[in-house]
């Protein structure tokens, strides 16, 4: 636990950045990093064994326009929207993980199949203007004031605290599987997947779990 103090430090005294009261756009930009820290943590889990994803941009997106769509067309929060966003890019990324992984499909093989789906996402995107803005982006529908907490629409500093939150989250998830067998297990496949097989470790299985990870991580930073 004692890794853990810096870090802990670290995000302490980020989320009291905003209490120096510094200019809205700076902290529009720590917003911003912030969001683009937590799509990183969740690629490094797959790319630091091996599993190199040209395609995470696919798994942001389905978790951005999952909440965004949910909220304009059916008046469903945000705050339940973006689970719903984060548990279908973790299912679109098991759907597309299963097959390439049952049938060894790795290395520059699987960077290209992830870099398809991305390109399909992104297609997907654009051919549906009418309901997601193509390509000039969507803009959820505005509340009143007195709506703004359940719509999720406040301030820089409370996206500032959202944002801190959600990279909190994903370093907290980095350190637990760093710290899992599931870690050791990896590791070992990324060396050699046929050994590993052979001394009983489950490859599609681990795959998979680090795979639901790092897509829900890549989700959670569209919202």
């Amino acid at each position: 636990m004692k890794s853990l103090i810096p870090w802990a430090v670290v995000v302490a005294l980020l989320a009291c950045l905003p209490l120096l009261s510094p200019p809205e756009y700076f902290i529009h930009l720590g917003v911003t990093v912030l969001l683009t820290a937590v799509a990183g943590t969740g690629w490094a889990m797959m790319g630091r064994y091996g599993l190199v994803s040209f395609g995470h941009g696919a798994f942001l997106g389905i978790g951005a326009y999952t909440m965004a769509l949910l909220w304009n067309m059916a008046g469903l929060s945000p705050w339940v929207g973006i689970p719903i966003g984060v548990a279908l890019a973790a299912g679109a990324g098991v759907l597309l993980g299963y097959p390439c992984f049952r049938l060894k499909v790795i290395g520059h093989y699987f960077a290209l199949v992830t870099l398809a789906a991305g390109e399909i996402v992104r297609i997907l995107i654009t051919a549906l203007r009418e309901y997601t803005g193509g390509s000039l982006g969507m803009t959820p529908d505005r509340v009143p004031p007195e709506s703004a907490f359940l719509a999720m629409q406040f301030d820089k500093t409370g996206f500032w605290w959202l944002a801190l939150a959600a990279w909190a989250g994903g370093l907290l998830a980095w350190w637990l599987l760093d710290r899992s067998m599931s870690s050791k297990a990896l590791a070992a496949i990324s060396e050699d997947e046929d050994a590993a097989a052979s001394i009983g470790i489950r490859v599609t299985r681990e795959k998979l779990k680090v795979t639901l990870i790092s897509t829900g991580l890549a989700a959670l930073a569209g919202r």
